[in-house]
């Protein structure tokens, strides 16, 4: 006697316009001035944090039911993600605006203009100044 296995294919949900991105999530989240500037870059950025696999690592769910980043758990994990060198340093800076991360400031000599710019606003950002203005000169 063959048994024959049902597959029923469940119709993809459509996406809720008005429901916040996760960039909106995390930044409402975000609880101090390093994490605002950390997530602000990331979201800044919008590659990486669209990636799966960076999102596994860095996105929790708190204890009061909102998104968060675990940047400690992150920063364990920055190695194993499959990351280019690029990337890799766009993620340490971004470590160590939010946290106790330590990397050298060198690292932006491996950052394109685009993510170098984005670090530069995070870090404007971070120390409060709302004179300077990171961009292009014309």
């Amino acid at each position: 006697m063959t048994t024959t296995r049902e597959t029923r294919v469940l119709p993809v949900a459509e996406e809720d316009e008005d429901a916040p991105s996760l960039g909106t999530l995390l930044l409402a989240s975000a609880g101090n001035p390093r994490d605002q500037a950390a997530v602000r870059a990331l979201v800044d950025e919008e590659v990486i944090l669209g990636r799966d696999r960076i999102r596994t690592a860095l996105v929790v769910k708190k204890a009061d039911g909102r998104m968060g980043c675990d940047w400690e758990r992150f920063g364990k994990r920055l190695y194993v993600l499959g990351l280019d060198e690029g990337e890799r340093a766009f993620l340490d800076l971004v470590l160590s605006l939010a946290g106790p991360h330590q990397t050298s400031l060198s690292r932006v000599l491996e950052l394109d203009d685009r993510r170098l710019a984005i670090v530069l606003r995070a870090v404007v950002q971070l120390s409060g100044c709302d004179t300077l203005a990171v961009g292009t000169r014309t």
